[in-house]
């Protein structure tokens, strides 16, 4: 077997591979460099890609049950990863390290100093980018992919883990297994449904539940793969865990409804005693639940199903579902009243999401946090210009907040309707981020975007006819399309029309008026938002 170690430089490969014992170990820069008389890094990129590929022959050519290589992926944008890595090695591991770390390692190593002026935010795209990259690879292999965190991991427990995968452990076989099974409980190919257990079928985690809330942090960092599978499962062997608390479980009827009297599995990474007895009591027959399925376990099953000939709906609630839910027919990703923390910084597109329709109103559940706010912007505060957009700016910036909490930025659009809504706008851009596009109130042109959702936000929704027209345009663009209003404020009469959407405003408002170039409220007719904003009011 043979088994690469990546991670970039500096990440502590040598270190870690140093101290196995009876493993062979390969160090692949000081293998290159002897196979080119100690010149490989002045060498041309050709005869260094040449080199790569006999290495990597060199690699396949040694007989060793189990062989260790270390290597990289990258460095930086030149990706070095050839079809020879690809085909040679049988398991990918990549060693995360903070970075941090990595900038304090590259600011004092004379051999990596090329790499001291990285900024952290460059350390961090390079390493998460080669790890989604590498985790992409390995899944259209059908190879298994690792991710170990540098910091964490001591030679000991790296050297269980090998001798785990050396005896047998495998995420892509217990994948195989599962997929036989399922397909022996439906034999001919069918629309399947899987759906993930815990906060997803069901509204708690049965686990957490049963153990008194017992907080494990092998899963921080949010990779999901196999490895934090076998360390979870290592690490709960001896939590005693009260049975009596599954009488506590509630059916998430958001998802069940969806596909109740279907032909559907639950696929759990939960613990299998458990999810027996949660599948006795609301009688659920088919169930696979192990704490050793990793995320990478459920792609391989959705797609395992679906080369098979089987329609795959899948459903789950955060990153251990994201790439189950990419490769189904169909993927529907449960956010509720909340988003699962490790989905922060994931790409959902192509994602269905479901979540709570119910508004929010920030004013009714923080008050403090924008009740100065809210006094500045009323329409007879009197206070206009710069200090009324700084107050819209801060009100926009908790509503980003707050949608932060639901939803992923990324391939988010943000579309502000000016020109009242300009500072609201440029808060709730600056707090949630995504991809920021303006629009000329609701006679502009509505820009073309590939964004799947899109928050559209203005400074004041008095009817909502205006936003509906727009959400119209939109849909029929993108059927699929989520949308979500957000609102400094919003009319009681609005949100009724906007009922089928999710609204974010920081208070509602009875105090309905045709907006004017005037500084009073009178007949009618009030001082109109974006005049106030831009402090260009009549005087009269």
């Amino acid at each position: 077997m043979k088994i690469a170690l990546y991670g970039l430089p500096c990440s502590g490969k040598t270190t870690l591979m140093a101290a196995l014992k009876n493993i062979r170990s390969v160090n692949g820069s000081e293998t290159l460099n002897k196979m080119s008389g100690g010149k490989f890094s002045s060498l041309v990129e050709s005869e260094k890609v040449r080199l790569r590929e006999e290495y990597a022959k060199y690699i396949g050519s040694l007989q060793d049950n189990m062989v260790i290589s270390d290597g990289h992926y990258s460095f930086m944008n030149n990706v070095v990863f050839t079809e020879k890595d690809a085909s040679v090695y049988d398991v990918f591991i990549y060693l995360y390290c903070r970075p941090e770390l990595i900038c304090e390692r590259y600011s004092c190593s004379q051999k990596n100093k090329k790499y001291a002026g990285l900024s952290l935010q460059r350390i961090t795209d390079w390493q998460d980018k080669e790890i989604e990259e590498l985790r992409s690879v390995c899944h259209c292999l059908k190879k298994d992919f690792y991710v170990v965190k540098s910091e964490e991991i001591t030679p000991h427990v790296f050297a269980d883990f090998l001798n785990s995968i050396k005896n047998g452990f495998s995420s892509y076989d217990i994948a195989e297994r599962i997929a036989q099974k399922i397909k022996a409980v439906f034999p001919q190919p069918c629309r399947l449904y899987l759906c993930d257990g815990d906060k997803t079928l069901i509204e708690q985690d049965s686990f957490e539940l049963c153990s008194g809330g017992y907080k494990t942090h092998v899963f921080d960092g949010s990779f999901y793969t196999g490895f934090q599978s076998w360390l979870f499962s290592c690490e709960i062997c001896n939590i005693g865990l009260n049975h009596e608390k599954l009488k506590e479980l509630t059916i998430n009827r958001a998802i069940y409804k969806r596909i109740e009297g279907k032909n559907f599995v639950v696929l759990s990474s939960g613990l299998t005693e458990l999810w027996r007895m949660i599948g006795e009591r609301f009688k659920i027959d088919h169930i696979f639940a192990d704490t050793m399925i990793s995320a990478d376990t459920k792609y391989y099953v959705a797609r395992l199903l679906r080369e098979s000939g089987y329609s795959v709906t899948a459903f789950g609630d955060s990153k251990n579902d994201l790439y189950m839910l990419r490769t189904a027919d169909i993927g529907y990703l449960y956010l509720g009243h909340r988003m699962s923390v490790s989905l922060r910084k994931a790409d959902v597109s192509g994602i269905r999401l479901i979540y709570d329709k119910a508004p929010v109103i920030i004013n009714e559940s923080d008050t403090k946090a924008v009740s100065a706010d809210i006094k500045i912007c009323r329409s007879g505060s009197g206070i206009n210009g710069a200090r009324l957009a700084a107050a819209h700016f801060r009100c926009g910036q908790i509503t980003g907040e707050y949608i932060s909490r639901l939803i992923p930025e990324k391939n988010t659009a943000v579309v502000v309707l000016e020109r009242g809504g300009r500072f609201f706008g440029d808060g709730l851009y600056c707090a949630f981020g995504g991809a920021l596009y303006t629009v000329r109130g609701s006679c502009g042109e509505i820009p073309f975007f590939k964004c799947d959702k899109v928050i559209i936000a203005d400074s004041v929704i008095n009817t909502g006819a205006s936003v509906l027209k727009m959400i119209s345009v939109l849909e029929e663009r993108n059927p699929h399309i989520r949308i979500i209003i957000a609102a400094n404020v919003i009319q009681k009469a609005a949100i009724e029309l906007l009922k089928n959407y999710k609204i974010f405003a920081v208070r509602i408002s009875n105090n309905s008026f045709v907006g004017r170039n005037q500084s009073f409220q009178s007949g009618g007719f009030g001082p109109d938002t974006a005049d106030r904003l831009f402090n260009i009011l009549n005087a009269q």
